[in-house]
């Protein structure tokens, strides 16, 4: 793998284009479990706003930072919203602790006590200008022009029956970060991503910090301008029967400014059970969801396959 494929969300919704853009999306699910996802109409300037927002909150002083922290969320485990430190996380438990800081949010609704569910605990703009309101706008960008349209497509790919998409992301549980690795030794240990697919608009770099695992060894990924890179996930590769690749991702950052990135984990809905068409896989998304938090933040035993990943 020279560079990863690029497919376009233009050409995945188009009559004349549907069929051939589909076959080439099918090719880097089933060979890379990553591509480029270009023309997906996301607007450039609502990136660039969350990314500077962002940066401007991690610019806040440590004390101010730690108000938004786990224990001043209310979500179900807590540790799914809010404020973590450098080294707060640990995706690997042979490396250790990561050396990045991060604020997680969601779907905002005050009503839904499920588990990854309910309202984050944000800085308001006083103290943290256009934060929440720009990460909030590049949501609702994704869950409209972009999740459903991709969903639908890698459904079809699976050959599963016409509206299955629909009713099992109506809504789907999305877990949105906010990450910051330092210019310095910032990273990320490798693992998998254990949702059904992510979606991560970055900075354009010219540090080449995420690392793909393909051939054998670690590949270098460059951002693309107005790209995403896309993904799999754990449930996904279950689904398609093992057909479809999740993966192993890890971040080894290091260059002239710290590198910000916003990635979208998309999953069904939490109450969704769902199983393979072959039937070699059956999993409840709660609790697949649920087992690897506890990997993460109380096990301490990595993220989605990380202990596979020696």
């Amino acid at each position: 793998m020279s560079t990863l494929p690029q497919i376009s969300l233009a050409k995945l919704t188009a009559d004349a284009t549907r069929r051939e853009e589909r076959q080439r999306l099918q090719m880097a699910c089933e060979e890379y479990g990553f591509f480029y996802l270009i023309e997906h109409g996301t607007p450039r300037e609502q990136i660039a706003q969350a990314i500077e927002a962002s940066r401007r909150f991690f610019a806040l002083p440590q004390s101010i930072k730690e108000r938004y922290g786990h224990a001043s969320q209310e979500v179900y485990p807590t540790t799914a919203r809010g404020y973590s430190p450098l080294h707060g996380e640990m995706l690997h438990p042979e490396a250790g602790a990561d050396s990045k800081e991060l604020f997680d949010l969601g779907i905002e609704n005050a009503g839904d006590r499920r588990p990854f569910a309910g309202r984050t605990h944000f800085p308001d703009d006083a103290v943290a200008p256009g934060f929440a309101q720009s990460l909030l706008t590049l949501q609702a960008t994704m869950l409209t022009a972009v999740v459903p349209q991709l969903g639908n497509a890698l459904a079809d790919l699976l050959n599963l029956e016409q509206g299955w998409f629909r009713r099992h992301f109506s809504p789907p549980t999305v877990l949105q970060r906010v990450i910051r690795y330092p210019s310095s030794g910032g990273a990320c240990a490798k693992h998998t991503d254990n949702g059904f697919f992510t979606l991560l608009p970055q900075e354009e770099l010219p540090t080449r910090s995420l690392q793909v695992w393909f051939g054998g060894r670690w590949v270098p990924v460059p951002s693309l301008p107005d790209g995403f890179v896309v993904n799999l996930g754990d449930m996904l590769q279950a689904l398609s029967d093992n057909r479809f690749q999740s993966t192993p991702h890890q971040v080894v950052h290091s260059g002239p400014t710290d590198r910000i990135s916003l990635p979208f984990f998309i999953y069904p809905d939490i109450d969704a059970r769902l199983t393979s068409q072959k039937r070699q896989h059956t999993f409840s998304v709660a609790e697949m969801m649920l087992r690897n938090y506890e990997s993460i933040w109380e096990r301490g035993t990595g993220a989605g396959r990380a202990l596979e990943l020696q």
